[in-house]
């Protein structure tokens, strides 16, 4: 106002100084021409250059929106991200979310991204929950819901699949646990010797007990339902024990009458009984060996064929009814506890049945302590 004021004194007073000029000397009026130019030349330098006012159009900048899948590309005057929202008729939902935030001031080539929120539903431990989130990773979104997973757990979808609205996650439960199987180990029977026993007799030392062999399987639940089930593995559990018979080698001998007289024996046992000649051998008469017994004597009463695991060869036995017998032949047929009886050739006794051999001393240095229990 000071300015103003000052400009207008001045204009004021030279207005005064023109109006006396008609009334001054010549050379008065020189002076006063001078005086106004120098007041003009003041008014000029001290009054500003007042320009017509211009209205300046809002700066307008470039940004991009991202909203799910797709992109604009758009120009704005608008200075923050919620007024460009607002100029474009995007709208938020409560679960979207929005990057930079709302407020943010806007900036050249700025790229706003909107992540839409999806309807899904959860399946888990017998309950149904509907869930809206932004996000599409099925584990990151039962991270939200607060849904932990155990170790061996299922989830479908899996873990890699890119979720979209309307999905359904399924939460299995999975359990395991284990079946076992036994099986029955048989045990064997082993014969000991002992001197407790009389020969040809036997007795139990220790009964035997069945091993046990188990077998796990693991079975696999799915909320409590069994889906599965896979072979573990296989262990003997508990070994078997060995029944023991214990047999006896202790030699008791006896008296027998024979037809030669009483004779020493040392064994007495039951066997089968037939009776052969030369001519039943199955050779003929013009065979080199025709009638010649192993023992290298001929055949006939006598000779006697044996098993030389039961009785041994070239011993003695007596045999009731048909007297002192030499273990001289054997047979492919004669097998076990089986004599067959010698007879010269027109002298054949038929023998059928059974009967006590009594074996002659004296003792063999090699004995069989366990003869065949089956009679043939």
């Amino acid at each position: 106002m000071l300015f103003i004021f000052g400009i207008v004194s001045l204009g004021l007073a030279a207005f005064l100084m023109i109006q006396q000029n008609d009334e001054r000397p010549a050379d008065e009026q020189s002076l006063l021409a001078a005086s106004q130019q120098e007041t003009q030349e003041q008014i000029a330098r001290v009054t500003p250059t007042v320009l017509p006012t211009a209205t300046v159009p809002p700066r307008k900048m470039t940004i991009a929106i991202e909203d799910g899948a797709g992109q604009r590309i758009l120009e704005t005057a608008a200075t923050t991200v919620a007024e460009v929202l607002v100029e474009n008729g995007i709208q938020l939902e409560a679960a979207d979310t929005i990057e930079p935030s709302p407020g943010t001031s806007l900036e050249q080539d700025m790229v706003i991204r909107i992540t839409r929120a999806i309807p899904l539903t959860i399946e888990a431990d017998g309950q149904s929950v509907s869930i809206v989130t932004t996000s599409t990773d099925p584990l990151q979104v039962l991270a939200e819901a607060e849904i932990v997973l155990g170790d061996s757990d299922v989830i479908v979808p899996t873990a890699d699949t890119v979720l979209k609205a309307g999905d359904k996650i399924q939460v299995k439960r999975v359990s395991e646990d284990f079946r076992f199987e036994d099986e029955e180990l048989p045990f064997q029977t082993v014969y000991q010797p002992t001197e407790d026993l009389d020969l040809d007799t036997k007795a139990v030392l220790s009964n035997g007990v069945p091993g046990i062999k188990r077998r796990s399987f693991r079975l696999i639940f799915e909320d409590g339902v069994q889906v599965g089930e896979e072979f573990e593995e296989e262990w003997v559990e508990q070994e078997p024990i060995n029944k023991v018979i214990g047999y006896g080698t202790r030699i008791n001998t006896g008296t027998v009458d024979t037809p030669e007289g009483p004779r020493e024996y040392w064994r007495v046992v039951r066997m089968r009984v037939t009776a052969y000649t030369a001519a039943s051998s199955g050779k003929s008469p013009e065979h080199p060996s025709y009638g010649i017994t192993a023992s290298g004597l001929p055949a006939g009463k006598g000779i006697v064929a044996v098993d030389p695991n039961v009785i041994p060869f070239r011993s003695e036995v007596f045999v009731p009814g048909y007297g002192i017998g030499f273990a001289g032949d054997t047979g492919g047929g004669i097998k076990g506890r089986w004599i067959d009886l010698g007879y010269d050739e027109d002298e054949l006794e038929t023998w059928n049945g059974y009967v006590d051999v009594y074996y002659l001393t004296p003792i063999p240095s090699a004995i069989s302590y366990l003869l065949p229990e089956v009679l043939p």
